[in-house]
């Protein structure tokens, strides 16, 4: 006999989640949403090469190829092929389905729920990479997230499965309301101004000018690198002023010191044109113009000839 999820509806409980692809996001979906009870399946294309590890895992497959089934299907792919997915396996969906995004960016800049509106398009957007959001569910940690049934005609039936999918999911801070339009610009912007930007460049920055200075390779690694996840656990863990409370004298005054020379107006002003070239599409004609594989591998070779990843491949080695 199956124990439900002491938080999962029964009502709830009795959907079928179809997940389409496979990728890191789409695995914790899928393995989340099944160990929380619900049923759950995945559909690839009857060529892909996910095909075994999904049946490893025990999971049941459809194939996009064929007609689908389900009651909520979840549009795991990356944003950029959302639009592909439609033009090729359209008629593949049920009449009326509902599909799931994990981000607002493909539906708020090609108009899918214009392009499509005999489907009904829902967000519910977890704040966290695919390995971290598994990594959680099963510690039991903090997942955040956001949703929206802007484009639902039943939005009170989609709000209460959409909260008990999250749930499913292991969200428990939320999710808090939002739109595709406020998610997508959020996202981006976050990403441009810190989260893949500002955090590992200017590590990567500090640690070579350590380096410069004679510094030892693992200290300076440490410094700049290895301490980023124990204060950022700790600032999101008490929160910016116990934050600040509870630092010691010398990283206090240093932190004025640092706020005061690199927090400048020009800085200011370098934040308000990226949030600028998102809320004006031009990001947008910057993603259709870049070829993403040439990008990628120059970008894969400028961290793989970096000092601060061969300190990483260092220390994971000798701590082995």
């Amino acid at each position: 006999m199956i124990t439900l999820h002491p938080k999962i509806n029964l009502e709830i409980f009795m959907m079928q989640i179809t997940i389409i692809g496979f990728g890191n996001q789409a695995k914790s979906w899928a393995l989340n949403l099944r160990d929380s009870n619900f049923k759950v399946t995945v559909a690839l294309r009857k060529n892909s090469s996910s095909i075994k590890g999904v049946t490893d895992l025990g999971f049941s497959i459809q194939y996009l190829e064929e007609k689908l089934q389900g009651d909520y299907f979840c549009l795991l792919t990356p944003d950029h092929t959302h639009q592909d997915f439609f033009k090729s396996f359209k008629s593949s969906l049920p009449d009326q389905a509902k599909v799931i995004y994990a981000h607002g960016y493909s539906v708020l800049t090609h108009k899918l729920e214009k392009l499509y509106p005999d489907f009904t398009h829902l967000l519910l957007a977890p704040k966290s990479i695919g390995s971290e959001l598994r990594a959680q569910f099963e510690s039991g940690g903090d997942l955040g997230g956001v949703y929206s049934v802007e484009y639902s005609s039943a939005p009170e039936l989609d709000t209460k499965a959409i909260l008990e999918i999250s749930k499913g999911l292991g969200l428990n801070l939320g999710p808090y309301k939002a739109t595709f339009e406020h998610e997508t610009r959020a996202d981006l912007f976050s990403e441009q101004g810190i989260l893949c930007s500002m955090i590992p460049y200017m590590a990567s920055e500090m640690y070579d000018q350590l380096i410069a200075k004679g510094i030892e390779p693992e200290l300076a690694y440490f410094e700049c690198w290895y301490e980023l996840k124990l204060i950022v656990k700790t600032m999101v863990d008490i929160g910016p002023q116990k934050f600040f409370d509870l630092i010691s004298p010398n990283a206090l005054i240093g932190s004025e010191k640092g706020f005061q020379k690199l927090v400048t107006p020009d800085l200011k002003a370098k934040l308000r044109d990226l949030y600028t070239e998102i809320e004006n599409n031009q990001f947008d004609t910057e993603i259709k113009n870049t070829n993403l594989e040439v990008l990628r591998k120059t970008i894969s070779s400028r961290w793989a000839n970096s000092g601060l990843m061969k300190a990483h491949q260092l220390v994971q080695k000798e701590s082995k």
